[in-house]
């Protein structure tokens, strides 16, 4: 591992984050993005073309395999464009260094890793500095403090290894209320929901709206839930866009989103 050669190479003369703290935020964009892994016999996307504004909430679903995935990958700089390049406020990623871009996002990841320590200190990886006060506001946020305040040892409480000591949903809380806690302007929501409960899925949603607010969003979902709260869905089908819109619109015509919608709900059987 360590003679291995690093996927992506600093910047030698890395620009500063321009803003890093105006209230306008910031704008993410792909443009005309391609990407192929490099043991991969083909592109994994093609062409992909978004522009988020600050504060935008922007979907991008599809079935296992679309590409969903390695578009927050490329967002987070752990691969580069083959193709195509990736801007922050107009300048291509790349000239930005690696911890000051990753400072800007927070991620809640379907397998959000958690270390075997305390609640506490897994939260404070997001910002070691951080009050009682700042941990328990986030905690509430998260709708996680009720449950944490009947734990004996509370905050000291020790998680296991990837925290299989708490169950999914608390689980998830745990990694929402870590990115409150870091409170990055980027938010990148993949598959946060999935292998969940509809009940506990709909506690993680509700505890998601509290993060969204005043951050610009990108999710990558297969599950078409409570996407009508998205400003624009982008539908992905074998690594390029097929259809883009906000659900209502996509819904209104014979789309693939809306027969993947109709699939999910049990409106249709597939043959």
């Amino acid at each position: 591992m360590v003679d291995a050669a690093p996927q992506v190479r600093e910047c030698a003369t890395a620009l500063p984050i321009p803003g890093e703290h105006a209230p306008a935020g910031h704008i993410l964009e792909f443009d005309q993005v391609h990407f192929a892994y490099p043991s991969s016999e083909g592109e994994v996307l093609d062409g992909i073309t978004l522009r988020m504004h600050p504060g935008s909430k922007t979907a991008v679903v599809g079935p296992s395999g679309s590409g969903k995935t390695t578009v927050a990958r490329l967002a987070l700089r752990f691969w580069d464009p083959t193709h195509g390049t990736i801007r922050l406020d107009g300048q291509d990623i790349r000239r930005y260094g690696l911890s000051d871009l990753r400072s800007l996002i927070g991620v809640v990841a379907q397998d959000t890793y958690l270390f075997n320590g305390t609640i506490r200190g897994n939260l404070l990886l997001a910002r070691p500095g951080a009050s009682d006060t700042e941990i328990r506001q986030a905690l509430e946020q998260a709708q996680l403090a009720g449950f944490i305040e009947q734990l004996p040892d509370g905050l000291e409480t020790w998680i296991g290894e990837q925290g299989l000591r708490l169950s999914g949903g608390e689980r998830q809380r745990l990694a929402i209320a870590r990115v409150l806690l870091k409170d990055a302007p980027l938010l990148i929501l993949d598959e946060a929901t999935a292998n969940l409960d509809p009940l506990t899925e709909q506690a993680v949603l509700d505890a998601l709206d509290v993060l969204m607010q005043g951050r610009t969003t990108l999710m990558m979902t297969h599950r078409l839930v409570a996407l009508e709260r998205m400003d624009e869905i982008l539908v992905l089908d074998r690594g390029r866009i097929r259809e883009r819109g906000t659900h209502d619109q996509l819904l209104m015509k014979d789309s693939f989103y809306r027969r993947m919608f109709d699939v999910q709900n049990g409106m249709l059987v597939l043959p």
